[in-house]
């Protein structure tokens, strides 16, 4: 999946001017596949909100027009993921830097994304449970990750067992997987209309939140 440089730095930097507790683009794009893969749609006011808010009440948005800038962004980013998945999944390749220095797939911080989707739901991941064995063994395979993670962040490193790092081609096969069967059973695209911030888009402190929430801007992600 071809991503710009540009427009992933420009991404990254929205992100990092929200504060530490925002996601890292990694952490996002980890996050956006859960979301896509999800057996129930989930809707914007749900899941953006959980960008910035981790671990964290008060909403970093400044203004109305800030909220427009960032909304664009993770939208367009969360589209183009969808569009890859939907119409060229061959192409999709999770975002999983490499360490310079060891030289080792950084995946942890993708998949921390990704359990912070399947938390949103957790009911619906359990449909799975009666999903073909190919289906049940890649979610499994991300649930062992997530786990692994987990112990990861909650040991101190000698105390940490050897594991098998994955490789991102390994991530992708099950990503692939988890998405035939949403798509066998919720063909429905999960693409969000959403354009570039206009004089009609933008909005007021007294107006419906652009996450979707359906609450005023001020009674939303508009709330410090």
């Amino acid at each position: 999946m071809a991503k710009s440089a540009n427009y992933l730095d420009r991404l990254d930097d929205a992100l990092e001017a929200l504060g530490p507790d925002a996601m890292l683009v990694e952490e996002l794009d980890g996050f956006v596949a859960g979301l896509l893969l999800c057996p129930e749609p989930i809707k914007p006011g749900d899941w953006l909100p959980t960008v910035w808010l981790v671990g964290n009440d008060a909403s970093p948005l400044t203004d109305p027009a800030h909220a427009n800038h960032v909304f664009a962004l993770i939208v367009q980013y969360y589209n183009s993921v969808a569009r890859t998945l939907s119409d060229h999944p061959e192409r999709y390749q999770p975002l999983l830097p490499v360490d310079p220095d060891s030289g080792e797939l950084v995946w942890q911080v993708w998949i921390d994304g990704f359990a912070a989707a399947t938390d949103l739901r957790p009911e619906a991941w359990s449909r799975l449970d009666d999903a073909d064995e190919a289906t049940a063994a890649a979610f499994d395979g991300l649930l062992d990750l997530i786990e692994i993670a987990d112990a990861e962040a909650d040991s101190q490193p000698s105390d940490r067992p050897a594991i098998t790092a994955p490789n991102s081609d390994q991530i992708a096969g099950w990503i692939l997987t988890l998405n035939r069967w949403r798509i066998a059973h919720d063909p429905a695209s999960r693409e969000i209309e959403w354009g570039p911030p206009s004089a009609a888009r933008k909005v007021g402190r007294n107006d419906p939140c652009p996450c979707g929430s359906g609450k005023k801007y001020k009674r939303c992600c508009g709330m410090t």
